[in-house]
């Protein structure tokens, strides 16, 4: 009986519409409870999430549905934000609740856990470009290389492209990251038709402008492309010959620090002007906070290497979101969009000047944001973040996909994937859904292949992880794995973002490791192909551009999920256990992968997948 009542509940179907809902909306509610529990009322409890003000409004009923009595309520929503509810029922002799969890008795100081209502600006737009397409992730200095590269002091230039990159301190224990092969626009110019055979979009570059670091993150002049990468020139032709192609260009901004050795802090020294640490009238000195100056500063993460900078005070506002700002200078040398590095660690205000920036410079500018939870309800400092009700991001880095499908196709955890996916479609807007970065691993993760099929080193030393490479026998599982993970990556809703090289089968501990050069020469053809393959797939079919989805089977390690519109459906299915899974299709279906037609009936695999499309 109780399973009776909790499982419409758990796949969110008692009410439309279903997910996250716009301003000016109404949601119908509609619950079935079997007449046994002599039910006198049903409450619906509505809590804002701002205020903490609950509401219990009365449902009334609405006759016997099958031996069960039905009970309606319609809402109205005005204001943006995040509200919970759950279902109060009083019987003869008891209270119920029904929460996300499902049915239960509780005390009378205790309530069940709550669904998420999120409400977002009826406004919201996203932009269409960036929808059923695919980013390529870009680390500059280990992807590509034409030409010389120029001298500059005080790092090291390394002529044996593919090398491990250093990743041991120097003398006084720093890790410095200042080992460089060579990597510049003119290598991502030169593969631009590469990228393009791939299926590639938008191009995600990692930071770009000059810095000490071969990352980039310490940022030391916003205004200058890093002369080991190239030039402004050089920079608007990739941008250029990009466009041509149908690809964007999106960068990556780092506004919550900046380098210690940059034109703005210059601790040592490597500028002209007057920076923050030199003297207390320097321009930029209220930019960060120093706690005994000069030598004790708020820096990110305890790095001192990279000072944090105060976001709202004024004039590095006006530099970074002003008429003339960094924020607009980029998207008119021919950028499209921005990352937003360490999202959690930036505040409302700045947030709110950046979009105000970009979108007014161009609405179809593309904001995606550094955050590695559920983004719908994330707390950093103590507050609730409104990242994604419509005047901020327009889309998310998804960790939680990447870790879901990991998990599945490395343990076979389908039920969790299922809940994962469903959550954050719940969650999120919808214009948000069809923006998403999907990764399967980035500059900050192991590499994907690693992920799926290395050894587990996380207690092991650096060298140890250094110099560990898969024995072909666990490559070629690894690249099983992949292709399952890469399906699944690639058919969700939302836009794949692949990491450079996992393409082609590169592998990589945690940084790093996880940033060597692209192996050029040296690919692994039998992935590539399949990555190609799967690029094509997404151009041909509209289905994935803002096709709805449906989990179909999440269960004995078997994921089936559809995606579907008016007039194309694809059908999705990775089988992680050892039996064999039969599908009843209905409807004739060609196998995307094979090219063949599949009757009504079709069996997946042992440790087998399939994409199945009818139109």
């Amino acid at each position: 009986m109780l399973e009776q009542i909790c499982s419409r509940f758990k796949e969110g179907n008692f009410r439309h519409p279903s997910g996250a809902v716009s301003t000016e909306s109404s949601i119908e509610f509609e619950i079935e409870i079997p007449r046994t529990y002599y039910i006198k009322s049903v409450c619906l409890v509505l809590i804002n999430d701002e205020t903490n003000h609950y509401q219990y409004l009365k449902m009334n009923w609405d006759g016997i549905k099958g031996g069960k009595d039905v009970y309606t309520t319609t809402i109205n929503v005005e204001r943006q934000g995040l509200n919970w509810y759950y279902f109060q029922l009083e019987s003869v002799s008891n209270t119920f609740y029904i929460g996300k969890k499902g049915l239960s008795i509780l005390d009378s100081n205790e309530e069940p856990p709550s669904w998420q209502l999120t409400v977002y600006d009826h406004s919201f737009k996203t932009p269409d470009w960036i929808k059923g397409g695919l980013i390529y992730h870009i680390f500059v200095d280990r992807f590509a290389r034409i030409g010389v590269p120029p001298t500059k002091e005080n790092i090291v230039w390394r002529d044996d492209w593919g090398g491990i990159p250093v990743y041991l301190p120097n003398e006084e224990g720093e890790i410095v990251n200042n080992d460089f092969f060579g990597g510049n626009l003119k290598g991502i110019l030169n593969k631009l038709d590469y990228l393009k055979e791939l299926g590639v979009t938008c191009i995600y570059l990692s930071p770009i402008f000059e810095a000490f670091s071969n990352h980039k993150y310490d940022t030391g002049d916003f205004t200058k492309i890093d002369s080991t990468f190239g030039t402004i020139e050089e920079f608007r032709k990739l941008c250029q010959e990009s466009k041509k192609r149908g690809i964007r260009i999106l960068l990556d901004g780092v506004f919550n620090h900046t380098g210690s050795n940059s034109v703005y802090f210059n601790k040592n020294g490597s500028y002209d002007s007057i920076g923050a640490y030199q003297s207390k009238e320097s321009p930029f000195y209220s930019w960060y906070t120093f706690l005994d100056y000069p030598d004790l500063y708020e820096s990110w993460w305890g790095i001192k290497t990279l000072p944090a900078v105060n976001e709202n005070e004024p004039t590095f506002l006006d530099f970074i979101t002003g008429s003339e700002g960094i924020a607009r200078k980029w998207l008119k040398e021919g950028a499209s969009g921005w990352r937003l590095d360490v999202l959690d660690e930036l505040p409302d205000r700045f947030i709110d000047s950046f979009r105000n920036a970009v979108k007014s410079y161009n609405s179809d500018t593309l904001l995606i944001g550094e955050v590695w939870e559920d983004a719908s309800y994330k707390m950093s400092y103590g507050q609730r973040r409104r990242y994604l009700l419509g005047q901020q991001m327009d889309s998310i880095m998804n960790y939680p996909f990447m870790n879901a499908i990991i998990r599945f196709v490395r343990y076979g955890d389908a039920e969790n994937l299922h809940e994962v996916v469903t959550s954050i479609l719940q969650n999120y807007p919808l214009c948000v859904v069809h923006c998403l970065m999907n990764m399967l691993g980035t500059h900050d993760t192991k590499r994907i292949l690693t992920a799926l099929g290395g050894k587990e080193l996380d207690e092991t030393t650096r060298e140890v992880q250094a110099n560990t490479i898969m024995s072909d026998e666990e490559k070629q599982k690894a690249i099983k794995l992949l292709k399952m993970a890469s399906l699944i990556q690639m058919t969700l809703p939302g836009v794949p973002c692949i990491y450079y090289g996992d393409e082609v089968g590169m592998e990589g501990y945690e940084d790093p490791f996880n940033r060597r050069c692209f192996p050029w020469g040296k690919e692994s053809t039998e992935l590539l192909k399949w990555y190609q393959n799967l690029g094509a797939l997404r151009k041909e079919w509209d289905v994935f551009k803002e096709g709805s989805y449906e989990t179909i089977f999440a269960n004995e390690q078997v994921f089936i999920f559809q995606r579907k519109n008016d007039v194309e459906k694809v059908i999705v299915g990775v089988n992680r256990s050892k039996n064999p899974f039969p599908l009843e299709l209905g409807s004739l279906y060609c196998d995307l992968v094979k090219g063949t037609y599949v009757e009504e009936s079709f069996v997946l695999p042992p440790d087998g997948h399939c994409i199945l499309g009818c139109k």
